[in-house]
């Protein structure tokens, strides 16, 4: 029988050869490679898999997750903050620094007072008010302070977070306002810069963030 030249040069392969090498495969259940799959010959079956798997190849392998991708998304409520300034320059500039801002992961929402007695109508629609960016002068030289006391006395919203923001601070000096007001911040105008604003509202919001019973 003449040989036959494989198309690999230097092999040399009979039909004799390969005969025998398919009786030898059957007996010791070895792997037949082919164009990348490989058979598995076994006694009574035949089952193909991919060239260099074992033979547990129906056993599936789950990829890892991260725990963050198993968490469930919450839809995060938004901190709802009163701009209470007789200044639209005022509110237009704060909602410029907080664009986009999240305090404690929590966007923001913002809801806005032209007035003392205005700011007091929107606070009594709106109980889920969590935090007040009060204005000392407005209708008067103390328009905001009065308001503080009518929150926390009349009100008794002794929970509502208060931050008082004032261009004239002659008219309500920081420690006196601290020690007679029940308030929660207090900054000027003048020296409020974004970052000392965002860190104002990070300090003030903490509470609130740790406590569930807080508005918000």
């Amino acid at each position: 029988m003449k040989n036959q030249h494989s198309r690999i040069p230097g092999l040399l392969q009979s039909d004799l050869y390969v005969g025998k090498m398919a009786v030898e495969i059957l007996s010791k259940n070895e792997r037949s490679a082919g164009l990348g799959r490989y058979s598995y010959w076994g006694n009574d079956s035949i089952s193909d898999g991919a060239l260099g798997t074992s033979q547990d190849d129906d056993i599936i392998d789950f990829i890892e997750e991260d725990e963050e991708s198993l968490q469930p998304k919450l839809d995060l409520h938004p901190w709802k903050i009163l701009i209470a300034d007789d200044d639209s320059n005022v509110h237009d500039t704060t909602l410029l620094a907080l664009s986009g801002v999240k305090i404690h992961g929590r966007p923001l929402e913002f809801i806005h007072a032209y007035s003392a007695k205005e700011a007091r109508a929107v606070i009594s629609a709106n109980p889920d008010i969590a935090l007040v960016l009060l204005d000392v002068v407005m209708e008067t030289v103390d328009a905001g302070l009065k308001l503080v006391n009518i929150i926390r006395n009349e009100m008794a919203l002794t929970n509502l977070r208060i931050v008082l923001r004032t261009g004239q601070p002659g008219y309500a000096p920081e420690q006196q306002v601290s020690e007679e007001f029940a308030i929660d911040g207090y900054t000027t105008k003048s020296k409020l810069t974004r970052s000392l604003l965002i860190s104002v509202l990070n300090d003030t919001l903490a509470n609130c963030h740790n406590n569930p019973d807080l508005p918000n």
